[in-house]
């Protein structure tokens, strides 16, 4: 082997060793090690039940996110650079996890509205549109203290039989983490997760209602 090459291997080696050994640094090789796996818990358990009597149905599109977002990796940011918590991942996409919550957030709270999928069949005049701008954790403060987590979601609502956009609003909650830990992590998503999703709720009945007040259990 020549010299040339020898030393091109163990550049690498050493370059592949020091991404390795970095929290959030993506490796080009195979996962070893197994993930950690979480799922966001808002704290709904106990509180969903059926819909409203006579709630109006709003037909909800999948979450969306952008590409950084989309996955199931859990994402960090240092000084604004992405990159994905080591040795752990969301059970499903972070989209999915979101639409989760946001559903339950509709059930547990008793409003007028309930949300549908297009695959329900059901007809429903008022369509919600919801995109992850920002679900990541923030270390504002040094690598080595507690995060802040970031949850912004901007949502819009469109009134089909009229053909206009009804709302669009940006919601956002930031929550600091009580350790630097993956548990803690995790739960700080949680709270924020849960906040954002109540919010988005209640602007959305307030939003079908107020478009159409004898609707259904909006009168």
């Amino acid at each position: 082997m020549s010299a040339f090459k020898h030393g091109r291997r163990l550049a690498l080696g050493a370059a592949l060793t020091a991404c390795l050994a970095a929290t959030g640094c993506i490796s080009l090789l195979p996962e070893s090690n197994p993930r950690m796996l979480y799922r966001l818990d808002p704290g709904f358990t106990g509180t969903v039940g059926a819909p409203v009597r006579g709630a109006v149905p709003v037909s909800v599109e999948r979450v969306s996110a952008p590409r950084a977002l989309a996955g199931d990796r859990i994402a960090i940011d240092r000084g604004g650079a992405i990159a994905y918590m080591a040795g752990a991942a969301w059970a499903s996409p972070a989209p999915a996890m979101f639409e989760m919550v946001m559903e339950d957030a509709f059930q547990a709270q008793a409003l007028p509205v309930s949300p549908v999928r297009a695959e329900d069949g059901v007809s429903a005049r008022f369509r919600l549109d919801v995109a992850l701008r920002r679900f990541e954790a923030v270390y504002d403060q040094g690598d080595t203290d507690a995060p802040l987590v970031r949850v912004t979601v901007r949502a819009r609502i469109i009134d089909r039989d009229e053909r206009i956009l009804a709302a669009h609003q940006v919601f956002g909650h930031e929550v600091r983490a009580s350790a630097h830990r993956q548990g803690a992590i995790i739960e700080a998503f949680s709270q924020a997760s849960a906040n954002a999703a109540g919010d988005i709720a209640r602007w959305t009945a307030q939003t079908v209602c107020d478009a159409d007040p004898q609707a259904g259990a909006c009168g």
